[in-house]
């Protein structure tokens, strides 16, 4: 259960930290295609003396090889692969917080931690077994949501999401396609999973335990700018909190191609819009595919790429007499031509909402694959973007809550 904490006179729960993947497919199925002969650019990135990001040089090397002209997955290819791709991704992400490399250690520890009935794992059933790997590989740190971008398999999104050996499903909550929006092309649909543990928390509800909202908003862009041709943007805006409590609205995206095409003034005016959208839904934090790039302002990232090895790390170093670390991390162009950036996030609210994690990773969020490595064959032209983020903003019924109380001790000040 969450933690409580005692806030302006009423105990309000307060929300775990959540963590959110994005992976992106191409319905068009043509511009992914185009990785296999270039494998995925990078670049060297860094922050100055202000905190500002600062680009450095692009990569000599791809982060991964070419490959065959042949080396993707086709359509159907994809819809039999979507639970590896989903568990690849996830286990990036577990990696990022509790590293494979050190489970034997973690192991070895846990065990002389737990006395000699411990050390005898011959007689551990299967459950326990199962249970005390999951903890020491990191379980918990398996997103909560994950949004499914684009639908290139020729089936509908799948009801569930079962990847082998997490011993748990992704349940799906709230989809976007052509059954539930009239006319929706197959590059615009996007479905939203959540963890089995916490759906079944769902099921149990208590008074004030969570709740999710998930609701399909249509975006009418002709009113921004003329410059840039308008579209209609599907954008799947959900809401998890609890309902005397602390309470986190994300949105998954995937804005018009035109904007692929825009100049620094119109993206400016293109993130005023946004904000502007954000304030009025209640978004705190847009993630996906944006058409652009997002890092021109410090509310934007396109992440740190993240492959779990250890020559692409994010390092710290000291310049002589100097007491502030310097970091030097690697992004990665998210586009086909990899000459661009378009995946990433936006985060509106920056009141309530901070992102949370290991290292640069917690502070800028992660950039992951657009390959399925066991297969060795592209599914994507742009990869997967993570977050974690921590939300201290009120539900409306916890601010009734805590308004009620403050007029019944002003009227029964001897309460």
């Amino acid at each position: 259960m969450p933690k409580r904490e005692f806030d302006e006179g009423i105990d309000t729960a307060t929300l775990p930290r959540i963590s959110i993947l994005f992976i992106p497919f191409d319905a068009a199925k043509k511009f992914y295609k185009a990785n296999t002969t270039k494998g995925v650019q990078g670049l060297s990135a860094s922050v100055d003396g202000t905190g500002a990001r600062t680009d450095g040089k692009s990569l000599a090397n791809p982060l991964v090889p070419s490959m065959a002209a042949s080396a993707f997955l086709d359509g159907p290819d994809i819809a039999a692969k979507l639970a590896d791709i989903v568990q690849q991704e996830c286990d990036l992400i577990r990696n990022m917080h509790v590293r494979d490399d050190d489970y034997d250690d973690n192991l070895q520890s846990w065990l002389e931690s737990n006395g000699p009935q411990a050390a005898d794992t011959s007689r551990w059933s299967d459950r326990r077994k199962n249970r005390i790997e999951r903890n020491l590989r990191g379980y918990k740190h398996y997103p909560v949501f994950i949004f499914l971008s684009e639908n290139p398999t020729g089936s509908p999104f799948p009801d569930r999401i079962d990847p082998s050996g997490l011993g748990m499903a992704y349940v799906r909550k709230h989809l976007i396609d052509h059954a539930t929006v009239k006319g929706i092309k197959h590059v615009n649909e996007i479905a939203l999973y959540l963890r089995e543990d916490i759906d079944e928390q769902l099921d149990n509800v208590k008074e004030d335990g969570f709740y999710l909202e998930a609701t399909t908003l249509t975006r009418n862009t002709s009113s921004i700018q003329t410059k840039l041709k308008s579209k209609d943007e599907y954008i799947l805006k959900v809401t998890l909190g609890n309902r005397y409590g602390y309470s986190v609205t994300v949105a998954g995206v995937h804005l018009r191609a035109s904007l692929t095409g825009s100049n620094s003034q119109e993206r400016q005016v293109e993130r005023n819009a946004l904000q502007a959208f954000c304030k009025a839904e209640g978004i705190q934090v847009m993630v996906g595919d944006f058409n652009m790039d997002l890092q021109e302002t410090a509310q934007g990232s396109r992440g740190v790429y993240f492959d779990g090895q250890q020559e692409t790390q994010p390092t710290y170093m000291l310049a002589l007499k100097s007491t502030e670390a310097i970091p030097l991390f690697q992004q990665q162009y998210s586009n086909s031509a990899g000459n661009a950036h378009y995946m990433g996030y936006y985060q509106s609210d920056v009141d309530f909402l901070e992102l949370s994690g290991p290292g640069m990773f917690g502070l800028m969020g992660a950039s992951g694959s657009r390959h399925l490595k066991s297969e060795g064959k592209y599914y994507s032209d742009h990869p997967s973007i993570y977050l974690q983020v921590k939300s201290t903003r009120l539900t409306t019924e916890a601010r009734d809550k805590i308004f009620r109380r403050k007029i019944f001790r002003a009227a029964n000040p001897n309460q």
